[in-house]
């Protein structure tokens, strides 16, 4: 739906730039699995949905790249108007397992899609990077039946939704996933994915 939107108007893209350089969230978000547990597993092993451990953090963006732009028919409206950038991450996780995590990544964003019949609009975004947990965490490796591991590779997926009467405020449902991507840096199943909404306020 969103990729047919991107493709369907590519004029809005002149007019729906993003004039920031700076902004921050606040984000919270829960544990949440649609991974049933596997025969090997022990008792107390992931079960499907919700379960009680959560994530807070406050992110920085930057904008590296404010609009792009390409030349190449097939790929045009889908970038025309999309930005990069660079996005830091300091959170806590606590419930079910209590360390730190930073993560760093790269953050590719969508121009801005008009949402039908309002005066809002809304952007896609999605970051590859790294994460660190600053302890092992404890019910990440549990839910999995091995070794937790500090280092994974990090994925965001998001989207961002504004009005003009909160011009510099937005709203982002979000989730925040960490991997051994397919048992390349860590085994498979290694990781977690948290779903939860953040709070944007533009900075610069």
């Amino acid at each position: 739906m969103a990729l047919c939107l991107l493709m369907s108007s590519p004029a809005d893209a002149q007019s729906a730039t993003r004039d920031r350089t700076w902004f921050a969230t606040v984000f919270a978000g829960q544990w949440f699995s649609v991974n049933e547990p596997s025969a090997t597993q022990r008792l107390g092993s992931q079960d499907a949905g919700f379960q009680d451990s959560y994530f807070v953090s406050v992110l920085l963006n930057n904008v590296l790249v404010s609009e792009l732009r390409t030349d190449w028919p097939l790929i045009s409206p889908v970038i025309d108007g999309s930005s990069i950038e660079l996005e830091g991450q300091v959170g806590r996780h606590f419930g079910l397992q209590d360390q730190g995590e930073v993560t760093l990544a790269l953050l590719w964003r969508s121009r801005e899609i008009p949402i039908p019949l309002t005066k809002g609009r809304f952007n896609i975004g999605i970051g590859e990077g790294l994460s660190y947990a600053l302890a092992r965490p404890t019910y990440e490796g549990a839910a999995h039946d091995q070794e937790p591991r500090k280092f994974l590779n990090y994925l965001a997926l998001e989207a961002e939704f504004s009005h003009p009467l909160l011009p510099n405020v937005s709203l982002v449902p979000r989730v925040h996933h960490r991997s051994g991507i397919f048992g390349l840096i860590a085994p498979r199943g290694s990781g977690s994915d948290f779903i939860g909404l953040g709070l944007r306020v533009t900075l610069q």
